[in-house]
């Protein structure tokens, strides 16, 4: 069994926490393991099984955990589509520090008992959880922006029919599905058939929503699926960038390195990690 180490994820000095959004489409993709930092992790598309503890329970769209140093988990579908988590990965000293300004001391949500704290969010909840994750994405891994994501989830949590419509909802389940393989082969076509509207009303709101157009945020979650496998698994560069749709090697260089600033392999050689 392995151990992560929060260390071996941080990519430059200032950050101090680690996020991740993987699709898992083998029960192989990721191993038991343990870690030396405390987790949260949701679920925002498909159906699959979480090994933790020795104990296996099912997951499904909006299921959650809090993940503790010594706790034990893998993943692994169930489903024909992908399972789709995201894990955020926080020092044990922060959370302690939130334990001591809001909860008086007490890990409310990474708690000391037998069993993790974990559940299912409703829609809504969902909602709102993806909007901040997606901010969370676009920031800096600082302090600041992680305790602007914990004080927002730790209100989801108390407050889980608080409702954000700043950006749809189908536009955000949308994106969250778009992001499997053999969504983002399909480009365009399969965007719009996930948002069942118009390309003219997609784009409009796509550019409100997101300062960009459809075909660049299409670019976006491909360069970024391809980003992700190459630190998450051992796949060949070209399986993974014609998974995502680009049939250019010399294309997807260039739209690769314009976004990240080097080459897929030097990225992989920097970045190539399991979490």
């Amino acid at each position: 069994m392995k151990k992560f180490h929060l260390k071996n994820f941080l990519d430059k000095p200032s950050d101090t926490f680690h996020i991740a959004r993987t699709t898992i489409d083998s029960s192989e993709d990721l191993n038991l393991h343990s870690h030396d930092y405390y987790e949260f992790f949701y679920i925002s598309n498909g159906r699959g099984v979480h090994l933790l503890n020795g104990e296996e329970e099912k997951l499904e769209t909006g299921s959650f955990c809090f993940i503790r140093d010594h706790d034990t988990h893998t993943f692994k579908k169930v489903s024909k589509e992908g399972l789709v988590i995201t894990n955020i990965a926080i020092p044990k000293d922060i959370i302690h520090q939130y334990s001591e300004r809001y909860f008086d001391g007490k890990l409310v949500y990474w708690t000391t008992n037998d069993i993790p704290f974990k559940g299912t969010f409703n829609k809504e909840a969902l909602k709102e959880l993806i909007n901040r994750v997606n901010i969370l994405l676009d920031n800096p891994r600082t302090s600041l922006y992680l305790d602007l994501f914990m004080l927002h989830l730790f209100d989801i949590l108390q407050q889980k029919n608080t409702i954000n419509d700043e950006i749809p909802n189908w536009l955000i389940q949308a994106i969250e599905k778009f992001r499997m393989p053999h969504q983002l082969n399909k480009g365009q076509a399969a965007f719009l058939d996930l948002c069942q509207r118009s390309a003219d009303h997609v784009n409009r709101v796509v550019k409100k929503s997101y300062g960009m157009t459809l075909s660049e945020l299409i670019n976006k979650e491909r360069v970024h699926y391809c980003a992700k496998q190459l630190s998450m698994t051992n796949a060949s560069l070209k399986n993974i960038y014609t998974a995502a749709g680009y049939q250019n090697h010399s294309y997807f260089f260039r739209v690769f390195k314009r976004e990240f600033g080097v080459t897929p392999l030097k990225y992989r050689g920097n970045q190539h990690k399991i979490f």
